[in-house]
């Protein structure tokens, strides 16, 4: 059998090969070959099914940033430059965005005379993705800069894949490519199991204000004093914890957990009584994935692609983006009526099993991959178009 090969570019770093990845690369395996690279602690390869995972070694900081960037390019290049000179070919290049790596990829592509398909897993011109990270100069630079960025990519990608339907809206003018497509990304449910409830509100996630941990801190302290008992654990990565300290402002009910490998996930996960994501912008959330597998009720705010995923007053609940008195009310609801946690959690449960599993995750992306090496247009109607609450169930 003669596979294709895919160069997948994944701009890390990777504490760790995941065990989701290493599934997802045995499932194309049965179709495809090829390599992946990226940035871990330690440089190296591992082998993943068909696939080599190439590791350049990551080293934190921003004065190492600008030499990460010119290392990865550097690498993609020589490995474009082999694939045309008779060593290892590529006959598509899948990057994980359309900035960094997209023009990263995109760049490979051409050299290596492969196909190019971006994912596209973020709302690129959102201000809130401005809102952290940097002086004020550089995220304003960065707002106006990055769009531009994402749109030079996306018009010349031989295939998208979004995750929900008006995702690409504000760039569809300049989109060739008829193979667009959204579905949900993988996540490995597997592992995530309801293994009862404690009185912990639980988010996971970073950076601070664009997932909205502000506004969870706030709603969850004007409720608090109704509830007594519950606690909210905030899980996360913070390299600057003095926004989030004076958020919590010695609340004795609120603590911050550091980081935890994936393989720990499920256990934070499987105890909370109540999961919430508080985004101002949100693609979809791997995470509400992983609490609707374990059966838990969840709240999110109603933004971009979180009402794909949560079906309000369904299997969760939803609340007016930024209004932190909105969220207020609905954890008041939840924390005081356990029928209602049960139901939700429940109907979430049934649902990810039904819906967002691997084998339908799978179906969707070989099929996605075949179309883009043969530039077949999608069978379902064009993501691009006008449809005010469209959304495929795959």
């Amino acid at each position: 059998m003669v596979r294709n090969r895919i160069l997948f570019i994944l701009p890390g770093p990777l504490w760790e090969i995941k065990d989701s990845l290493r599934k997802r690369m045995e499932r194309l395996s049965e179709r495809y070959q090829g390599r992946i690279v990226t940035t871990m602690p330690e440089a190296g390869e591992h082998r993943l099914g068909n696939f080599t995972l190439t590791a350049l070694r990551y080293r934190r900081g921003s004065l190492w940033k600008p030499w990460m960037n010119l290392k990865f390019l550097l690498y993609g290049c020589f490995l474009a430059l082999r694939a045309r000179f008779g060593g290892e070919s590529y006959d598509l290049v899948v990057t994980y965005d359309p900035l960094r790596s997209g023009l990263i990829g995109l760049l490979v592509a051409r050299l290596a005379g492969a196909r190019f398909a971006p994912e596209v897993n973020g709302v690129y011109e959102s201000y809130a993705n401005y809102l952290d990270g940097g002086p004020r100069f550089m995220l304003d630079l960065k707002k106006k800069l990055y769009p531009r960025l994402v749109g030079y990519t996306l018009s010349r990608a031989d295939g998208i894949k979004t995750l929900f339907p008006s995702q690409l809206q504000h760039y569809r003018q300049r989109i060739r490519t008829p193979v667009v497509e959204h579905f949900f990304d993988y996540v490995d449910l597997e592992p995530f199991q309801d293994l009862g409830e404690e009185k912990v509100i639980l988010f996971v996630g970073f950076p601070f204000r664009l997932k909205g941990v502000d506004l969870l801190i706030e709603a969850f302290k004007h409720v608090a004093p109704r509830h007594p008992g519950w606690k909210l654990k905030i899980l996360g990565w913070f390299p600057d914890g003095r926004e989030l300290d004076a958020a919590i402002g010695g609340h004795p009910d609120i603590f911050h957990h550091p980081p935890v490998y994936s393989n720990e996930m499920p256990l934070h996960m499987g105890r909370c009584g109540i999961f919430v994501l508080p985004s101002r912008t949100e693609a979809m959330g791997r995470v509400l994935l992983e609490a609707m597998a374990c059966a838990k009720p969840r709240v999110g705010a109603n933004i971009e692609g979180i009402p794909t995923v949560i079906e309000d007053g369904v299997d969760g609940l939803l609340f007016q983006p930024g209004d932190a008195a909105d969220l207020a009310a609905k954890l008041d609801r939840l924390m005081g009526d356990v029928n209602l946690r049960k139901s939700l959690g429940m109907a979430g449960r049934m649902r990810s099993i039904g819906e967002f599993n691997a084998n339908h995750y799978f179906r969707r992306l070989l099929d996605f991959y075949g179309r883009v090496l043969r530039q077949i247009p999608a069978k379902q109607p064009s993501v691009l178009a006008e449809a005010k609450g469209a959304y495929d169930t795959v």
